[in-house]
């Protein structure tokens, strides 16, 4: 299946990007009311609306503006998708989904074209810019009343995985029973797809707030993408460095070295555990490597083994990090850059960047078994399977080194700093204070009043300059006599 529509608003995609900065998004959500969930609205204990009204209200802000449409398939006066209602957070959101019930097309229940619904919403209410469409779905894929499900699953999938413009895509299988008049089902699945790079980073911040994960409490599994943020690694403890200390940060993934300036080594070597990041995917077998960066520089990383394999989602094998600390942007205890942090720490930010390479997925044995329960005769496991053009990933990993320098240079700084200023303001006070002297003028003994760095001219009884006298901090001196007279200081 080829949705040329979303090919076509891709290319409008990029006049929108610039004018995404603001942290408001638009959404939406669209719901399916075809003749397949029958179940879903006939059964009077049904969580589905509820849900739905939930998610709608975990998952916008005020700011953002909200759509909420019924998708089923467009036949005769059925339209779809079939917007419901707008507004901003969601507000009548859960008013319009209390009226709407399963869609027909005639005589018969609707059918269901995801493609129309993808497409329509898009190039309709998003005007082709950047926004989340979330779908919630009993995942039966039937345009036309088509039989071949499950084919028309693998070009929703297709479309999930390769369609550029789909940055990012999550998927929450949830249990959910419900017996109709016609039909029954086990499940239903929520999906939730970004259109361009700023809905990503929208949709990666609705996650990060955890409002969502209250309604919504199983894990996400990731669909797109699936080659970055592929493991963490997890640290234990530091080898042959006693000086040294690891920890997690407060986000859980930036590594924390914390070390006195005096016990920093130029060869850090880390026990830790790689953790698969990649639910719902096991890791079959990859080629580990590792660098780190710094500033401008970078180090080649040493991880063993070099190899991870049969790791499930979730799960942490052990490993050995090595790699060298830039010792050249380890200021020294005498810096501005340490005497500026007054005896705490001086912190160099840095990355550990990993990678898979050869890297061969698989779907979880639980994840597989949990679908399979959840959608019964759908082989919809087999269109979560990676595309075959996947074969390496990526995980950056903010490195932190923290370095406590003491503070005997700080003061060592600041008396010298108050010794020179104390000087000055001594000297200052000195140089104000005039003192006698006794000068022998054309032999004549006089008393003189001098202050310190000055000079002053002497004269004769008659006015005549007999010469000068300069002083410093000490006695005074002689620095000229004017002929035919004498000029002399007398030693005490």
């Amino acid at each position: 299946m080829r949705f040329r529509s979303i090919r076509c608003a891709s290319i409008l995609l990029a006049l929108f990007s610039w004018a995404t900065q603001a942290v408001a998004i638009q959404q939406a959500f669209l719901v399916q009311n075809s003749g397949w969930m029958e179940p879903f609205y006939a059964d009077p204990a049904s969580p589905f609306k509820p849900l739905v009204t939930a998610v709608i209200q975990a998952a916008s802000t005020d700011d953002d503006t909200v759509f909420t449409l019924a998708f089923s398939q467009s036949a005769g006066s059925n339209v779809s998708p079939l917007l419901l209602n707008q507004g901003r957070g969601g507000q009548g959101a859960a008013a319009a989904l209390d009226k709407l019930g399963v869609a027909s097309k005639g005589t018969a229940l609707a059918d269901t074209d995801f493609k129309e619904a993808v497409t329509g919403t898009i190039t309709g209410p998003f005007k082709s810019a950047p926004g989340i469409v979330w779908i919630f779905t009993n995942n039966r894929n039937s345009p036309n009343n088509d039989a071949k499900t499950a084919e028309r699953n693998r070009d929703f999938y297709r479309l999930l995985h390769l369609e550029p413009s789909i940055t990012k895509t999550l998927v929450f299988p949830l249990r959910m029973p419900v017996q109709g008049k016609m039909y029954s089902a086990k499940g239903m699945m929520v999906y939730a797809m970004a259109y361009g790079t700023p809905a990503a980073e929208a949709l990666d911040r609705i996650m990060a707030q955890g409002r969502l994960t209250k309604v919504l409490t199983r894990p996400a599994a990731r669909l797109k993408p699936i080659d970055l943020d592929a493991v963490m690694i997890v640290p234990e403890a530091v080898t042959e460095a006693s000086h040294l200390k690891v920890s997690l940060g407060k986000d859980q993934r930036t590594l924390v070295f914390d070390a006195d300036s005096s016990g920093i080594v130029p060869r850090v070597t880390l026990s830790a555990s790689l953790q698969n990041l990649f639910y719902p995917y096991s890791i079959r077998s990859a080629n580990v490597e590792a660098a780190l960066a710094s500033g401008a520089s970078r180090s080649m990383v040493q991880v063993s083994p070099a190899t991870v394999s049969g790791l499930e989602p979730g799960v942490r094998a052990p490993v050995q990090i090595s790699f060298d600390l830039p010792m050249a942007q380890v200021p020294s205890a005498w810096s501005p850059q340490a005497l500026a942090a007054m005896g705490k720490q001086v912190i160099l930010p840095m990355t550990l960047e990993l990678s898979l390479g050869s890297q061969r997925l698989g779907l979880g044995d639980s994840f597989v078994s949990e679908l399979r329960e959840l959608f019964p005769g759908d082989p919809i496991s087999e269109s979560f399977t990676p595309p075959d053009g996947v074969k390496a990933s990526r995980a950056a990993v903010p490195v932190v080194v923290r370095i406590q320098y003491p503070l005997m240079p700080l003061v060592a700084v600041l008396s010298s700093v108050l010794a020179l200023i104390g000087g000055v303001v001594l000297a200052g006070l000195y140089s104000g204070r005039s003192k006698r002297f006794a000068i022998v003028v054309d032999d004549v003994r006089r008393n003189l009043m001098i202050k310190p760095f000055a000079r002053v001219t002497v004269a004769a009884a008659d006015g005549t300059v007999v010469g000068e006298i300069r002083r410093g901090l000490g006695a005074p001196a002689v620095v000229r006599v004017s002929d035919g007279h004498t000029l002399s200081i007398q030693k005490s």
